[in-house]
């Protein structure tokens, strides 16, 4: 008779706790930099965000595809990996723009689109990837309405433009993503969900702080938010596969 493997055979225990600690270090960051806010002059605060967020991302889709090897059997692992990448790319494409002087240009252009793929395409990976769960239509259809009244009221008080249409992007992107998020049952996996919730509410004022509030310093916070997104997400995701080693090899 077949022995049953074990979880040490799959993935060496020390190796999940690594993942596990190493992002629990970058979450303790993202807190301990938010609470320094004050007290950091506000180029060396953004630029340890900034160097943070990049190899958190990165760090994080290598992380979500080497779960996904070792463990397998969950199509929600490679389009997370997949957002991962796709953001921490983006963001470097960013950050290269503002280095040569050009931030003006950075918002909104084609780098605004790559981010808000990578929001959608982590949509997607909970719709492809986790079963739905039964929610409230009145709650998801109350939220989404609430997620768009702020660019909505942007776009009939601003006009009808590239920026206004790229905030409205952001806010459906982000809106949408929460949606999905409730309708797929993370309220039972609390680390992906707040991971989710910090991720998506970053992106949700970043397009008004660029319009708007763009010498403001205290809201260069959402960096350490998308930080903390992040970093939870890939939490939530060890659990997810460790949840899956439990009850078996199965798919969705």
């Amino acid at each position: 008779m077949e022995k049953p493997v074990t979880l040490p055979q799959i993935f060496p225990a020390g190796s999940v706790r690594l993942i596990a600690g190493i992002f629990w270090m970058i979450l303790a960051a993202a807190v301990m930099l938010t609470l320094l806010i004050l007290l950091l002059p506000q180029q060396i605060f953004l630029a340890i965000s900034n160097y943070l967020q990049i190899l958190t991302a990165l760090g994080g889709a290598a992380a979500i595809g080497f779960l996904h090897f070792r463990y397998g059997h969950r199509s929600v692992l490679p389009y997370a990996a997949g957002a991962f990448a796709l953001w921490g790319i983006s963001n470097i494409a960013w950050y290269v723009n503002v280095a040569l002087g050009l931030r003006a240009q950075v918002f909104p252009g084609l780098i605004d689109m790559g981010i808000i793929a990578s929001i959608l395409v982590l949509m997607v990976a909970y719709q492809n990837g986790l079963k739905r769960k039964p929610c409230s239509r009145q709650l998801l259809t109350g939220l989404l309405v609430l997620f768009l009244i702020i660019p909505v009221g942007i776009l009939f008080t601003s006009g009808f433009t590239g920026t206004t249409l790229v905030t409205f992007l952001y806010f459906f992107a982000c809106g949408s993503l929460i949606i999905t998020a409730l309708s797929r049952g993370l309220t039972e996996r609390p680390f992906l969900l707040a991971g989710t919730v910090l991720f998506a509410v970053a992106f949700m004022i970043y397009p008004v702080r660029e319009m708007f509030f763009s010498t403001n310093s205290l809201l260069s916070v959402i960096g350490t938010f998308v930080v903390a997104g992040l970093a939870l997400m890939v939490l939530g995701f060890i659990g997810l596969s460790m949840e899956t080693l439990d009850a078996g090899p199965r798919s969705g």
